[in-house]
C-alpha cells in the first residue's frame, strides 16, 4: 500500500477491478489477521453509506474471493464476527514492515547506535513506491490514512537524516533537505536539520539565511515565532559555536515521562479511542485486568498528547504507596510542587495547577481507590484546565469519569508480534517462520493475549523452543516464574500479578472467583446463581467486572462473563486447596444437565434457533461436564450425552457427540441412561454412514431395554440404518413400525416427524412418487404447525427430491433451496451437503454443467466433515452419479475437472452462498 495498492500472488500481481476494491483490501490489512468490522469497511468505502451498503459490501467480498481464487490465492479473506479479516501474516504487509523498521531505527537513533539507525530507516524508506492510497477511492478514511501514513513516511525521513548528520554525511543530505523545507515548511526539525547541515559544511551565512526564510513563513502564514530549539541553534551558528544533532523529538515522551525501554506494539484501536475521549472530558481511567498493558498504554497516549498540553505531562506512580493519606504528597513531588507554609498538600496542588494546562497520570490505584477517587474529584474541580489520565483495576467511580476497558491483544495480530518481538530480545535471531507460526499463535492464544504472560514466555525461549513452552503451559505459573528485574514486584512473575488481583478482592469475591473456575469458556448469571449459590450473586459479579477479573460481553440480549485462562487456573488452585473441587464440578455437571433438559424440551418448536445458540455458546461448558462425567460419574454423563441427541444430530455435531458417546459406552456402567445413549450414538453413527457400529448398539439397545420410548427411537434409527444400507422393504416396515410406536406412546417431536420424512424418502427410492410426496407434506404440516424447523428442512429436501424426478424443477429448487438455508441456521453439514447435491443435479438436468460441476466439488469437501459420502449408499449416490456423468458431457472431462476444483476450494459458507444463488 505504500505506492499503488496490490496483493502478489504466486504468478505475480493480482488484478484488483476497481478503487472499491483496492479500499476493502487496503482497510483490511492494515490490520491483518484481525477482524475488521463490516460498519468499519463500510465507512471506509463510503462517507454517505447508501442503504444497500451491506449488501454491496458482501458482493465486494464475494468478487474478490473470487479474483483470488482465480490467481490460486486461497482462503485469503474469511468471514469472522463481527465482520471479515484478512488471514495473511502481519510482515507481509509492506505497512506493516514498514513501521516496524521504522520503529527500530528511531529506537536505534535514541540510542544512538546511527548506523544501525541508518540502515533500518533505509530498509523502510525503500519500500515506498509511491503516494499512499492513491488508487483507493477517495474518502474520509482514505484520506485520513494516507496522511497518516505520509507524515510516518516524512518522521522516518527527518530520522534518517538525523543519523546521516550524526555519521558526518552533511553534503549528501543536503539536496534531499532544501527539498522536503519547500514541501513541508512549517515542520521545525526540517529546517534545523537544513541550517545544522549548512554550517557543518562551511556554509555560515546560507545557515543565518535558512533561520530567516523559516521565521519568515512561520510568522507570515501561522502568526508564531520559531519554537526555542530553533531560536538556540540560530544563536549558536552566529556564535560560531559547535553544534551538536538536534535532539530526536518527533516520538519521544514528553516531559515528565520515563523513555520507552523496548518497543511499543498495537493498540491503535486504544489509543484512537483515548484522543476522542480527551476531547469530550477531563478524567479517563483505563480499566483491565493485571498484565494487560494499562501503564504501558497510558503512558504512550501520554506521550502522544504531550506536544497539545502546554504545561506538559507528569507521571504519578502509586504502586509502591501503600498509606492512603500520602496520595496528595506523591502527585505533589511528581510534579515538583514544593510548600512549606502548612496548608494541605491538596490545596497547594489546586492553587498551583488551577489555570494550568497540565497532563497527570495516575497510575496503579486499584490499592488505594476510595483515597483516590477523592483526591482526583477535588482536583478536577479546583483546576478546570487539568487531565488527568488513570489507570486502575477497578474504575473510580466518580462524576465525569470516562472508562476505557483495555482487552487483551488480538491473538493473530498484535500479541504474535509483541511475542516476536520480545523473542529477539532474547533469541538475537528469533523470526517468526511458516514452521512455527501455529506454535506460537497458540501459545499467545493460551495466554489470553496478555502482553505481561506474553513477554514472561519469551524470557524462557533461552531454555525451550516455542513448542516446548506450548507443551507446559498447562502450569503456566510455574513456566512463567522467571522474574525480570527493573519493574514492581507484582508485574516480575505472572502468578505475583494475579496474586495482587487477589489480595484486592474481599474474602466474599475471592470464594466466587474460585468457585468461577469451575466454568469453560463463558457463562451467564443464571449459571453463576445455580453452580455457585450464595447470597446476593450479581452484586458479587457486579465487583468482579469492576476489579477486571470479570470480562463481560453481551451476547444476544444476554450479558455473558469469563475468566481468562490465566485467572481460571489460579481460581482453581484455590479451589482445590478448600477441597471444593469436586462439589463444585458435581453442581456444574448438573446444571448442564438442566440446561441440556432445557434445550431437548425446546427444540420441538419455534425456539430451535434460540436452542442452538445457547448450547453452543456453552459447549465449552458442556464439555468439562461430560469430561468430568467420563472421570467420575459415568451415569451423569450418560444421561447429559444422551439428552443432547439434538444438538449432536440437529446442529451438525456429529463426530464430537460420536467420541464422546463412545467413550461412555465403553465404561462398565448398566442402567437407563446407558439405554438413550445407546440409540442416540447408533443414530449419530447411522448418519455418519457407519451402519455396522450403528446397528451393533441398536440391537443392544432393542434387546436390554423395557423402555418402550428407547425402544421406539431405535427401531427409527434401525430404519434409517436400512435406507442407508439399500434395504427399502425393511427400512419401510421400521420406519413405519417406528412412527406406529412413538404415537402410541404419545411422543410428539423432531423424530416422530423423522421417521414420516424417511418413509417418504425410502418409497421416491422405489418409485412411488405420489405417496412420497402425500408423507413429506404431512411431515411438513406437522413441522409447520409447531414451529419445528429442522425437519421441516427434511421435508423440503424430500419434497424436492420427488419434484425433480417429476419435471418439476422450479418447485425442485424452490424445496431444495429451502433446507438448505434452514439448515445453514444450525450449521447442519449433512442437511447442507444433501441440499447442495440436489441443487447440482437440478443444474445438470436444466443444463448449467458449470454450476452443477463447481456445487459438487463444494459438496465434495463437506462430505469428509460428515462421515461417508452420501453414506455408502447406492440409491443416494445414483442423483449423484446422474449429475457428474451431465456435467461431465457438457464440459468435457478437463473443463469439469477445473469447475470442480474451483468448488472445492469454496468455505462451507461459500458453497452455501453458491446454492442460494
Amino acid at each position: 500500500m505504500l505506492g499503488p495498492t496490490e496483493i502478489a500472488g504466486p504468478h505475480g500481481a493480482v488484478t484488483l477491478r476497481g478503487r472499491g476494491h483496492r479500499t476493502l483490501l487496503a482497510r483490511l490489512a492494515l490490520r491483518p489477521g484481525q477482524p475488521v468490522a463490516s460498519s468499519a469497511l463500510i465507512d471506509a468505502l463510503w462517507d454517505q453509506a447508501p442503504p444497500t451498503a451491506p449488501k454491496t459490501l458482501r458482493s465486494h467480498v464475494a468478487h474478490m474471493r473470487r479474483d483470488l481464487r482465480s490467481a490460486d490465492v486461497l482462503n485469503m479473506i474469511v468471514t469472522r464476527d463481527p465482520g471479515y479479516l484478512l488471514r495473511i501474516p502481519p510482515f507481509s504487509v509492506d505497512v506493516v514492515r514498514f513501521e516496524s523498521l521504522a520503529r527500530r531505527g528511531h529506537q536505534a537513533l535514541s540510542a544512538g547506535d546511527h548506523r544501525a539507525a541508518a540502515d533500518q530507516l533505509q530498509a523502510a524508506l525503500a519500500l515506498w513506491r509511491g503516494d499512499p492510497l492513491g488508487d483507493c477511492r477517495q474518502g474520509h478514511w482514505v484520506r485520513q490514512e494516507a496522511a497518516r501514513l505520509s507524515d510516518a513516511r516524512l518522521d522516518a525521513q527527518e530520522d534518517l537524516i538525523a543519523a546521516e548528520l550524526a555519521l558526518g554525511r552533511h553534503g549528501e543530505v543536503l539536496g534531499e533537505l532544501a527539498g522536503l523545507v519547500v514541501a513541508h515548511p512549517f515542520r521545525e526539525r526540517l529546517w534545523e536539520q537544513l541550517m545544522l547541515a549548512l554550517y557543518r559544511s562551511g556554509r555560515q551565512a546560507e545557515a543565518l539565511a535558512a533561520f530567516r526564510r523559516a521565521r519568515s513563513t512561520l510568522v507570515e502564514q501561522l502568526g508564531v515565532e520559531p519554537g526555542t530549539r530553533l531560536r538556540r541553534l540560530e544563536s549558536a551558528i552566529l556564535a560560531e559555536e559547535p553544534v551538536q544533532e538536534p535532539p530526536v523529538s518527533v516520538q519521544t515522551l514528553g516531559v515528565g515521562l520515563p523513555a520507552e525501554l523496548t518497543s511499543f506494539v498495537g493498540r491503535e484501536e486504544e489509543l484512537a479511542k483515548l484522543g476522542g475521549m480527551f476531547a469530550g472530558g477531563r478524567l479517563v481511567t483505563l480499566v483491565g485486568t493485571g498484565g494487560v498493558g494499562k501503564s504501558r498504554l497510558a503512558l504512550r497516549c501520554a506521550g502522544q498528547l504531550s506536544a497539545s498540553v502546554q504545561g506538559g505531562v507528569r507521571l504519578v506512580e502509586l504502586a509502591g504507596l501503600h498509606d492512603r493519606a500520602l496520595v496528595p504528597h506523591a502527585v505533589a513531588e511528581a510534579l515538583g510542587v514544593r510548600d512549606q507554609s502548612g496548608r494541605s498538600p491538596l490545596d497547594v496542588l489546586v492553587d498551583v495547577l488551577r489555570d494550568q494546562d497540565v497532563l497527570v497520570v495516575l497510575d496503579n490505584c486499584e490499592h488505594l481507590l476510595e483515597a483516590c477517587a477523592d483526591f482526583v474529584t477535588a482536583l478536577l474541580r479546583g483546576c478546570p484546565r487539568l487531565l488527568m489520565l488513570v489507570t486502575s483495576r477497578q474504575p473510580l467511580g466518580v462524576e465525569g469519569e470516562q472508562v476505557l476497558i483495555v482487552p487483551p491483544m488480538p491473538v493473530e495480530h498484535s500479541a504474535m508480534r509483541l511475542f516476536a518481538e520480545r523473542a529477539r530480545d532474547v533469541v538475537l535471531d528469533f523470526e517468526v517462520t511458516a514452521d512455527n507460526v501455529r506454535v506460537v499463535e497458540h501459545v499467545c492464544r493460551r495466554l489470553d493475549g496478555i502482553p505481561l504472560a506474553i513477554e514472561l514466555a519469551t524470557l524462557v525461549l533461552r531454555t525451550l523452543s516455542p513448542a516446548q513452552l506450548l507443551s507446559r503451559l498447562d502450569d503456566r505459573f510455574s513456566v512463567l516464574s522467571g522474574a525480570r528485574r527493573g519493574v514492581m514486584a507484582r508485574h516480575q512473575t505472572i502468578r505475583a500479578a494475579v496474586e495482587w488481583s487477589f489480595e484486592l478482592c474481599t474474602p466474599a469475591e475471592r470464594l466466587l472467583w474460585s468457585q468461577l473456575s469451575v466454568f469453560a469458556g463463558s457463562f451467564d448469571l443464571e449459571a453463576v446463581e445455580e453452580v455457585c449459590g450464595g447470597e446476593d450473586v450479581l452484586s458479587s459479579v457486579a465487583r468482579l467486572v469492576d476489579k477486571s477479573v470479570l470480562s463481560s460481553q453481551a451476547v444476544g440480549g444476554v450479558v455473558r462473563y469469563r475468566l481468562l485462562e490465566t485467572l481460571r487456573q489460579f481460581g482453581a488452585e484455590q479451589l482445590l486447596a478448600d477441597g471444593r473441587t469436586e462439589p463444585l464440578r458435581r453442581r456444574h455437571l448438573a446444571w448442564c444437565q438442566r440446561l441440556a433438559s432445557w434445550g431437548e424440551r425446546a427444540w420441538f418448536g419455534p425456539s430451535q434457533a434460540s436452542v442452538f445458540a445457547r448450547i453452543h455458546a456453552d459447549r465449552a461448558n458442556i464439555r468439562s461436564a461430560l469430561e468430568f462425567g467420563l472421570a467420575a460419574d459415568p451415569d451423569a454423563g450418560l444421561r447429559l450425552a444422551g439428552t443432547l441427541w439434538f444438538y449432536w444430530i440437529g446442529c451438525g455435531v456429529f463426530a464430537e457427540g460420536r467420541r464422546w458417546l463412545d467413550a461412555l459406552l465403553r465404561l462398565p456402567f448398566r442402567g437407563p441412561a446407558r439405554h438413550k445413549a445407546l440409540w442416540v450414538n447408533g443414530y449419530v453413527a447411522t448418519l455418519q454412514g457407519d451402519t455396522a457400529a450403528a446397528i451393533g448398539m441398536l440391537d443392544e439397545c432393542r434387546a436390554q431395554s423395557d423402555d418402550l420410548v428407547a425402544l421406539a427411537h431405535s427401531t427409527y434409527v434401525r430404519g434409517a440404518a436400512a435406507i442407508f444400507n439399500d434395504d427399502l422393504v425393511a427400512a419401510t416396515a421400521l420406519f413405519a413400525e417406528a412412527n406406529r410406536l412413538l404415537t402410541g406412546l404419545g411422543q410428539l417431536d423432531s423424530n416422530v416427524i423423522m421417521t414420516k420424512v424417511g418413509l417418504a424418502m425410502t418409497v421416491a427410492f422405489a418409485g412411488d412418487l405420489p405417496s412420497t410426496v402425500t408423507l413429506a407434506q404431512e411431515a411438513h404440516a406437522v413441522a409447520e404447525q409447531h414451529g419445528e424447523q429442522w425437519a421441516l428442512a427434511y421435508a423440503h429436501y424430500v419434497l424436492g427430491f420427488a419434484a425433480c424426478l417429476q419435471g418439476a424443477s422450479g418447485q425442485a429448487v424452490a424445496h431444495a433451496k429451502r433446507c438448505l438455508a434452514i439448515k445453514q441456521t444450525f450449521n447442519d453439514l449433512l442437511g447442507i451437503a444433501l441440499s447442495v447435491e440436489l441443487l447440482a443435479l437440478l443444474a445438470a438436468m436444466s443444463g448449467d454443467a458449470a454450476r452443477a460441476a463447481r456445487l459438487l466439488g463444494a459438496v465434495a469437501a463437506i462430505w469428509p466433515r460428515v462421515g461417508v459420502p452420501l453414506f455408502g449408499s447406492q440409491n443416494f449416490a445414483a442423483p449423484h452419479e446422474q449429475c457428474e456423468h451431465l456435467a461431465r458431457q457438457g464440459l468435457g472431462d478437463r473443463g469439469y475437472e477445473l469447475a470442480f476444483a474451483a468448488g472445492s476450494r469454496l468455505s462451507i459458507d461459500e458453497a452455501v452462498t453458491l446454492g442460494l444463488s
